[in-house]
């Protein structure tokens, strides 16, 4: 009975995880260190798809003591794809959602799932970003 209990809970937590995600998966924070000025292009945050699984962003929050303009880049079959995040001014922006932001378009096996400032930031202005990712 101990056995069949577990097997049920355990299910019932696969079931939960593939409701809240669309598929089976786990997904995770990664986190940017804090830039202080990064130029025009710089990397806040960066995670490397693993060989022969593919990658699905569900979130990202990103931090600026100014305005500009963010990217959220990966590769998907092969091609460059990107979301623009536009800020009007100082603050920050948080998005998280059941669906993947990529989803129909994930990101490809041994590419890096990324997000860039646009415009290079004024001197002392801190930035910082982070990333929802899991892969299957």
């Amino acid at each position: 009975m101990v056995n069949k209990s577990f097997a049920l809970a355990r299910a019932e937590l696969i079931q939960a995880a593939q409701q809240r995600w669309g598929r089976d998966i786990d997904v995770a924070w990664v986190h940017g260190a804090e830039q202080v000025a990064p130029g025009a292009g710089a990397v806040l945050v960066t995670r490397a798809v693993s060989a022969d699984v593919s990658g699905y962003i569900y979130g990202f929050l990103i931090s600026a003591q100014e305005a500009n303009n963010f990217l959220l880049n990966w590769t998907s079959g092969g091609v460059a794809r990107s979301i623009r995040i536009p800020f009007a001014g100082a603050g920050a922006s948080e998005a998280v959602d059941p669906v993947a932001l990529n989803e129909g378009l994930p990101a490809d096996a041994g590419t890096n799932v990324t997000i860039t400032n646009v415009n290079g930031a004024a001197p002392l202005m801190v930035y910082q970003a982070r990333l929802l990712y899991g892969d299957v």
